[in-house]
């Protein structure tokens, strides 16, 4: 669809008393909204606060009185049917903030023929993001949101194909009203846009959620204001959906798999396992839980894996254990696949025997599979690297001038595994106190017992130097860490261990640059753009017989000049490359390697 084209839309307002905010929600509509041919067509479905004669009285409107609260669906198909246009449902507790949002909505369902309902972006009171598309958990069938209430960082900011939306705000092509008529009145109010979305999807529709628009809800605004018995009506219209799509989503799966690992933590296995856990059920496979952590766990935030939990386990099924290799003895499943990495060169000698117990080994990267081989695994090792999320890790994240210095950040253990002391050398030893830089280090501490503060004394630094700041233990959000590369202008990984690597695809994801010493799995990203690679030298590592890397200290330094230097060069490389990187390291391209891998398993 042309951006010069805009087909008409009658844009459907269903009040029921909330005088305030349908006031606020109409005047922003007439007064912002931009798209040059649409109409307001509000439904009053017996308002008694003065809502009806303040619509009488506005001009620019079509009225619809029907005398008594008839629903959230009967009402809103009373507007449906007086109008063969394309229509776009809103709730009178929304507020218009966007000029474009109906264009860039429009844009989007005419972006393929096939697309038959949009919905956008709502941000709550507070501006936080709430909704970017739903899902529905099984076995509880309770529909959620998400990402549910995330401070908005500018995620989920790409139209992209969803299992469904929230008719707040929801775009409906006419062919599909025609095609599969109105909403479902065997519901008065909720789940009536699920099973909306998935009668359009039988139908042959898509449904997107366009990241391009934003329109601010109120949430339940009416509900509260009418005193309406959410409870029993939530639970009426889950009763009825359930007896309608029960079969439908007890046929939805067509693989079965138990995942296996930490999943309640914030270490790199549950952060990975949260997301592959999604992508996995999206793509069709019937997910059960073991847990590391323990036998019984509590309700966990995540409706969705909350879910998969309460599913129970089935032990005849193939089994993908994500953890530690030390911990594979807990692996027992009826097809066992080993998912694990290793820090050095070398898997140790008795993670080796336990490997060689699984049917199947996966690993992160070649480099990993390389080790894993010259360990002595016997068994098919395949490689399925870890991802990123696109929707949290992109250069459309928003970013924040952290006080006009060149930022370098740096994520690191106060332990042996990262050259905390290699990197403080390097950038005091380069950078004087009359330079616009700073270095800002996310320190952890846990587990080590360090005393950080006389560490860096005894070190004996420059004066005279740049500024460091250490965040010490400072948990940041994993849905914020998008924004924090964002707002750097390099990210350095003084790291001696060959883990995945996960923050550097990450920022280079973002279109930040990347310092990183070129060994272990990050070696493999040499090459890409945004990427400098620093050179070191292998060490004795913990375990018998392995090694790891140091970085050169000289080298470090040198790059870390060269990041100043020619930053916005780099700067422009990295963003090139950002989105080829988002591609092949997405959750999903994992998913789809997890697949072809299980397609495999008899």
């Amino acid at each position: 669809m042309s951006d010069a084209v805009h087909a008409p839309v009658s844009v459907i307002v269903l009040s029921w008393n909330g005088l305030e905010v349908t006031r606020d929600c109409i005047s922003s509509l007439l007064e912002v909204t931009s798209h040059p041919d649409f109409e307001v067509i509000v439904v009053d479905n017996g308002s008694t606060d003065g809502t009806l004669d303040f619509l009488k009285e506005l001009p620019g409107i079509t009225l619809i009185e029907n005398g008594e609260n008839l629903g959230f669906v009967k009402g809103n198909n009373k507007g449906i049917g007086c109008t063969e246009k394309d229509i776009l449902l809103l709730n009178n507790d929304t507020v218009i903030i966007q000029p474009d949002w109906l264009e860039k909505m429009q844009r989007t369902a005419y972006s393929g023929a096939d697309i038959g309902i949009v919905g956008c972006r709502l941000v709550n009171a507070e501006g936080n993001l709430v909704q970017a598309g739903t899902y529905m958990p099984v076995p509880s069938f309770w529909g959620q949101e998400y990402p549910g209430n995330e401070k908005d960082i500018g995620q989920y900011s790409a139209s992209q194909e969803v299992e469904g939306v929230i008719f707040a705000c929801a775009y409906i092509k006419r062919e599909v009203i025609n095609n599969i008529g109105p909403l479902d009145e065997d519901y008065f109010a909720y789940y009536e846009d699920t099973d909306y979305c998935l009668k359009a999807r039988e139908a042959g529709y898509r449904v997107f959620c366009c990241g391009e628009a934003t329109v601010k809800h109120l949430e339940n605004a009416s509900t509260d204001v009418n005193r309406m018995d959410f409870s029993s009506t939530f639970k009426r219209s889950r009763e009825t959906f359930m007896d309608k799509w029960k079969c439908y989503y007890d046929n939805l799966f067509d693989k079965k798999l138990t995942w296996h690992s930490f999943i309640s933590g914030d270490d790199i296995y549950s952060r990975g396992s949260a997301k592959l856990l999604w992508s996995l059920e999206k793509a069709g496979v019937d997910l059960n839980l073991r847990f590391l952590e323990g036998a019984k766990k509590a309700e966990l935030d995540d409706f969705r894996i909350n879910d998969i939990k309460n599913r129970g386990v089935d032990g005849k099924r193939p089994q993908v254990f994500f953890g530690p290799p030390d911990m594979l003895a807990k692996a027992d499943g009826s097809f066992s696949i080993g998912y694990v990495f290793t820090p050095y060169d070398r898997f140790d000698t008795a993670w080796v025997r336990e490997m060689n117990r699984m049917d199947e080994i996966w690993v992160t990267s070649e480099f990993q599979k390389e080790a894993a081989l010259a360990s002595g695994v016997k068994k098919d090792v395949a490689v399925i690297p870890l991802g990123l999320d696109p929707d949290y890790f992109s250069n459309r994240i928003s970013s924040y001038n952290l006080g006009g210095r060149f930022l370098f950040l740096a994520f690191t253990d106060w332990s042996p595994s990262c050259a905390v002391d290699t990197l403080l050398r390097a950038y005091t030893g380069e950078f004087k106190e009359d330079e616009r830089v700073v270095l800002v280090m996310v320190v952890s501490t846990a587990g080590t017992g360090a005393e950080v503060e006389e560490a860096v004394e005894a070190m004996g630094l420059p004066l005279g130097r740049s500024p460091v700041v250490f965040l010490m233990d400072h948990k940041v959000p994993s849905f914020q860490l998008g924004s924090l590369y964002r707002s750097c202008d390099c990210l350095v990984v003084p790291s001696r261990t060959a883990e995945p690597g996960s923050s550097t695809i990450e920022a280079l994801a973002c279109g930040t640059p990347v310092l990183a010493t070129s060994w272990g799995s990050t070696a493999g990203l040499d090459g890409r753009e945004g990427i400098i690679g620093v050179k070191n030298e292998l060490v004795p590592a913990p375990a018998q017989g392995c090694s790891w890397a140091q970085p050169d200290e000289a080298d470090l330094r040198a790059k870390m000049r060269k990041a100043v230097d020619e930053r916005d060069l780099l700067k422009a490389k990295a963003s090139s490359g950002s989105v080829e990187i988002s591609n092949e390291f997405s959750w999903d391209e994992t998913t789809r390697k997890i697949i072809e891998r299980l397609d495999g398993v008899k």
